[in-house]
């Protein structure tokens, strides 16, 4: 039984608005990254690094919020109860679920395409080389800002919007394959690393009805990613 916070399925808008909704989110969402390359760009001139910071965070808190609002007027699917333990455990479960995938796809990247990593930390790895700046701001955004923004658009508004709010499967595969579609890939198991990654997400938070879930789960996933990156950029 649907509680009477959560809108019913005739009360969703129609088709058209819904995928105008995800398409200007989708959009949304890539800016920020365009910020960065502009504190790449005008480095050395502390004034101009300080409004692009600024302009950076702000519209991250915008996206947030913009996006809180719109996940809370349009959600359909029913939150489970569970104590925040539980929640620990599943986010454990699904970085081991997700850190298993990346392996063999990682893999399988580098056999058939030779690739040690996706074109998407490639271009994240070029940001934070050589710009202190960059680096400090990516690296908090990645893991506090990003999971934010990104589980409440691309599991939040898309498993809400589309398809019956009983419907599993197929709001699972389209929340993987739009979340791939937002990241850097050129190979088809590129796109798979993070239509696999989107999918658990999708996965939890569609079986739990707790996004909290999937924010946790997806900063702990970005906060490994950046360790790692560091970590190379130092050697």
């Amino acid at each position: 039984m649907m509680n009477n916070q959560y809108l019913n399925q005739q009360q969703r808008p129609g088709l058209f608005t819904r995928v105008m909704i995800i398409f200007a989110m989708f959009v949304v969402i890539q800016l920020p990254p365009e910020i960065l390359a502009i504190i790449k760009y005008v480095k050395g001139n502390a004034l101009l690094t300080g409004l692009s910071v600024v302009a950076y965070l702000a519209l991250f808190g915008v996206i947030i919020y913009g996006t809180w609002q719109l996940y809370r007027r349009y959600r359909v699917i029913s939150v489970r109860p569970g104590i925040f333990i539980a929640d620990i455990g599943i986010v454990i479960t699904g970085y081991l679920a997700i850190f298993g995938g990346q392996i063999v796809l990682g893999i399988l990247n580098q056999l058939f395409f030779n690739q040690s990593q996706t074109a998407n930390n490639q271009v994240i790895e070029g940001l934070m080389k050589d710009n202190s700046v960059i680096l400090i701001v990516l690296s908090f955004s990645a893991i506090f800002l990003t999971p934010f923004a990104e589980e409440l658009i691309f599991r939040g508004l898309i498993t809400n919007l589309f398809f019956k709010a009983d419907s599993f499967w197929p709001k699972v595969i389209l929340s993987g394959f739009i979340f791939s579609l937002g990241h850097v890939s050129t190979n088809i198991i590129s796109f798979l690393v993070y239509f696999y990654m989107g999918a658990v997400l999708a996965f939890i938070y569609v079986k739990t009805g707790r996004i909290r879930i999937a924010i946790m789960l997806h900063m702990v996933n970005n906060a490994v990613a950046i360790v790692e990156m560091i970590a190379l950029l130092q050697k």
